[in-house]
């Protein structure tokens, strides 16, 4: 029952998008298990460009099955949008497979999002308006939309009969944008969308289950980043699931016994979408410079992502929660020609040092980042030739750079990644799924 994870160990936009597909040559299934489309992942695959949020990364990869787990929220009109996008850029869906249990984003959903945040003033958590916590909101209260209602045309009727109405009354209450469908546009737009996506939505969890039971291959892929769990990351601006360790299972529906190994993605340097406190944060012409050479603007939103310099406090916390065995160590490029790197491996909050993420925003907001800094190292010219070269082709800077990472995460660093394409990229194992 081979399976393996990959989590990103920050505030996500590690590159995890692209590992995952590096990795997932061998997969027979590729699971998305939590989030929706405000997540974002860039896959690159020779002069195709393909740019995903609510699918899972491995849909480009043919002969797959990419699997929307239960636990993650589908917005069906951009999900669509999103396969025709896939099918023009020379890809195919026939792999996909929905989730019945998955929860539905609905367009009342978005326009609560943004009131809420309105409403918040000027302490917004800085949402990506996508409609995601309302609908998580939905789920939780068990009142939400599922994909495979769907399939059943009274149980539609029913619960947008009920629903409708108090939706309506909520953005008024909210002074949101009003929503001027009826029951009946509302019913024939969902029956069409299960006429469009029927054959894909099926029980996954059994379909995971029986493949395991197989001995096939299993990735699990998380969307944005640990620091962004709605349990132990920077609460409230995190997002409304679980992005860690415990969220596969729940969002899967496997058991803890049935996850064989967890990779954690870092990015070689750290960056954040919107609000809540950053140690490491750069300002100024360095955050701009950082942010140019690493193309650090979002893939869903196209607001710049803001920077700063690696956290490993961050990514100890992180290693904590999901049990990383190894990483894959993105955007090492992005930091060529630095003379040198300052990596934070400790706080010092109120004059006290430690080496554990706390849990209050406030003592974050007063933590100060205790740094080692190290030698920066020169860029190449040619990218082929250095992967070709293997690991002992690295400048030796950058080797002491990785080094370091794994002497202060006790993890061994598996994957280097030295550009945004597939083939760009050194792997130090030969076989991911034993």
């Amino acid at each position: 029952m081979p399976s393996l994870a990959v989590i990103g160990s920050q505030w996500g936009d590690e590159g995890k998008g692209k590992i995952i597909d590096y990795l997932d040559e061998k997969a027979d299934l590729i699971v998305r298990f939590q989030g929706g489309n405000n997540a974002g992942h860039t896959i690159v695959v020779g002069d195709k460009v393909f740019k995903l949020h609510g699918l899972p990364s491995g849909v480009v990869r043919p002969g797959k099955l990419a699997v929307i787990g239960n636990g993650t929220v589908v917005n069906i009109e951009e999900l669509l949008d999103e396969i025709k996008g896939v099918e023009e850029a020379g890809g195919s869906i026939e792999g996909l497979r929905i989730s019945d249990r998955a929860a539905l984003i609905m367009n009342y959903h978005k326009k609560l999002d943004g009131a809420e945040e309105k409403y918040r003033g000027k302490k917004p958590v800085g949402t990506t308006k996508k409609g995601i916590g309302p609908s998580y909101q939905d789920k939780i209260a068990r009142i939400g939309f599922r994909a495979g209602d769907l399939l059943e045309k009274e149980t539609l009727e029913e619960k947008i009969s009920l629903l409708l109405p108090y939706k309506k009354d909520l953005m008024n209450m909210l002074d949101a944008e009003g929503c001027s469908c009826t029951v009946e546009s509302l019913l024939d737009k969902m029956t069409g969308w299960g006429e469009k996506l029927g054959r894909y939505i099926v029980d996954t969890g059994v379909l995971i289950n029986e493949s395991l039971d197989e001995g096939k291959n299993v990735m699990l892929e998380g969307a944005q980043g640990a620091m962004l769990d709605i349990d132990h990351g920077t609460y409230p601006f995190v997002t409304s699931s679980s992005t860690t360790g415990g969220g596969i299972c729940t969002g899967s529906g496997i058991a803890p016994s049935r996850l064989n190994h967890c990779m954690g993605v870092v990015k070689a340097y750290t960056t954040h979408v919107g609000e809540g406190p950053f140690v490491t944060e750069l300002h100024g012409e360095e955050e701009e410079s950082l942010q140019k050479k690493g193309g650090e603007f979002g893939v869903t939103t196209g607001r710049g992502r803001r920077c700063g310099w690696l956290d490993l406090v961050v990514v100890n916390h992180a290693k904590t929660l999901c049990g990383f065995d190894n990483l894959a160590i993105t955007k090492l490029d992005v930091l060529n020609d630095y003379e040198e790197l300052p990596v934070c491996t400790a706080y010092e909050i109120d004059g006290q040092k430690t080496r554990y993420f706390p849990a209050s925003i406030k003592k974050l907001e007063r933590a100060k980042p205790v740094y080692t800094t190290l030698k920066g190292w020169k860029g190449w010219d040619d990218t082929e030739a250095l992967v070709k070269g293997g690991y002992d082709a690295l400048p030796k800077e950058m080797k002491d750079y990785i080094a370091f990472i794994e002497k202060e995460t006790g993890t061994p660093a598996d994957i280097i990644s030295l550009g945004p394409d597939r083939d760009e990229t050194i792997g130090r194992k030969a076989d991911w799924w034993n």
